[in-house]
């Protein structure tokens, strides 16, 4: 006789294949897991070393002053045209939910506990969504929580997320909100449609409340609703996240509307970034890409189609889901400053569409490429051959130049804005100065004090740290009141000299 068959199988796949499947897929967990945790210990380790001084993203230190306004009380939006020139590009629950451990914690770790504890809670919403993806695919993919594993796992610790799972950024959150929203939306909405259209708006709500951008899932969910003709539903969820953003714009102020407006106005747009971020997305969730190779060999809901209608929901989300997401998404992520992060909406989506395909009858073969690349991907992240898991060398570098700039008379400035936090400098202001600071200037917008040149033309500073080619100008100011000292690692002390005697 052939291959003893599990009658519990519904791909008719002989055990010896399923138990291999299942093997590779606990490996690709342990593998993610371990990439996760690698990374998480580094970036704690990185925020105790030099405290905000190493970064996990981009300008991160710019939400680290951010969520330390809000732990103190202070304004966050304020105005960037004058002193310390610092910006707040997100919105309001990202830096009100990031303030309440802060401030809780403030006791035992001071300011310098900030990156830390920021970087804590969005690990901790990493997880969350991965939960949220986990409940999914073993409801969808009944009987494999090995397979739903390793997709959770992936998704929320592999390449895409990778650094953005242990950095203070509103993204993760708003990606956790966006993806349990989703859940609620595919669980609930033939049984109860309209108190689902008011959970899901509440949770879409919740993720655009920690960032502007992440609209696109609501914007995925409106279009299911409506390929599946629950016109009430759609009409709830459309109604109730008009009102909850007309509520929050009334309620917020001045300041929030003017700086929300900003924010929005002030972009400059590179389509050769765009496609750089296009191909950084491809390649890095290439193991979600190969789980659509059903699709080669099926033509989707045919009438073999078995699998139950929770399957069916989430290949149809899925599909509408990437069609709509991916073409603004690139439109983002070709923004002076965007990385490949704008595709996390389009990466659930991916996800979504993937647990759906292997959910149809003899489709778990498909899993295997799949799976396999995930586990190699994971790997070679591990052993350092692609991408990194510590932070060793910029850690090593900045608490290299910290040491000589921590010596320096105040006040004092630095072009290297992560050594202007507050509780490294309680003698300056902070100027930790915002991302689209040169835009400002560039479009001569009025900055207090004629900005840093000013500061630097009167003589304000006793120090400055500048990048090491810095000729005789900064920021539109003559350094002719300064001489230069010591020089580490690309950047250069000045020091400003005693004014001339009378």
């Amino acid at each position: 006789m052939g291959a003893h068959l599990s009658t519990s199988n519904p791909d008719n796949v002989p055990d010896s294949w399923s138990r291999l499947l299942t093997w590779i897929a606990l490996v690709c967990v342990v593998l993610s897991c371990a990439v996760f945790l690698r990374r998480a210990h580094a970036a704690f380790e990185a925020a105790s070393t030099a405290p905000g001084v190493a970064v996990t993203s981009g300008f991160e230190e710019e939400s680290f002053f951010a969520v330390w306004r809000a732990g103190h009380d202070r304004p966050v939006y304020a105005d960037a045209t004058r002193l310390p020139f610092a910006s707040a590009y997100f919105n309001w629950l990202f830096y009100s939910a990031y303030a309440l451990p802060v401030r809780a914690a403030m006791p035992l770790t001071g300011d310098a506990g900030i990156p830390l504890i920021g970087r804590l809670v969005t690990a901790v919403g990493a997880i969350a969504g991965g939960i949220a993806l986990l409940l999914l695919a073993q409801r969808v993919r009944s009987g494999q929580p090995a397979v739903a594993a390793a997709l959770a796992a992936f998704v929320f610790s592999g390449p895409l997320v990778g650094w953005w799972a242990h950095t203070l950024r509103p993204d993760i959150w708003a990606l956790t909100l966006e993806m349990w929203a989703l859940v609620a939306l595919l669980l609930g909405y033939r049984r109860r449609p309209l108190g689902t259209a008011m959970v899901t708006a509440l949770l879409f709500y919740g993720a655009w409340a920690f960032k502007q951008t992440y609209v696109l899932g609501l914007g995925a969910a409106l279009l299911f609703l409506i390929y599946r003709r629950q016109w009430r539903p759609a009409s709830v969820l459309t109604l109730a996240s008009i009102g909850l953003w007309l509520a929050t714009f009334l309620l917020m102020g001045t300041d929030y509307r003017t700086a929300f407006l900003h924010v929005a106005t002030t972009n400059v747009y590179y389509p050769a970034l765009g496609l750089r971020n296009l191909g950084d997305m491809l390649v890095k969730s290439a193991p979600l890409w190969l789980l659509l190779m059903p699709l080669l060999s099926r033509s989707g809901n045919s009438p073999c189609d078995t699998s139950i209608p929770l399957a069916r929901d989430t290949r149809t989300l899925g599909w509408l889901g990437l069609l709509s997401t991916l073409p603004p998404s690139f439109a983002a992520s070709c923004k002076l400053g965007a990385t490949s992060n704008y595709y996390f909406t389009s990466l659930v989506m991916l996800s979504l569409l993937a647990i759906g395909l292997v959910a149809l009858p003899g489709s778990r073969r498909w899993a295997m490429p799949g799976l396999l690349a995930a586990a190699a991907l994971q790997c070679l992240v591990l052993m350092g051959y692609a991408g990194k898991t510590d932070l060793a060398d910029q850690t090593g570098r900045l608490t290299a130049i910290w040491r000589v700039w921590q010596e320096q008379p105040e006040p004092r400035f630095s072009s290297l804005t992560s050594l202007n936090l507050p509780w490294l400098n309680v003698g300056s202001p902070s100027l930790v100065i915002a991302f689209n600071y040169g835009l400002e200037r560039s479009a001569g917008r009025s900055l207090e004090h004629g900005g840093l040149g000013g500061l630097i033309a009167d003589g304000y500073f006793r120090s400055l740290l500048l990048p090491s080619d810095t000729g005789e100008e900064y920021d539109g100011a003559s350094l002719r009141r300064y001489r230069r000292g010591t020089t580490s690692h690309g950047l250069a002390v000045f020091h400003r000299e005693p004014a001339p005697t009378k």
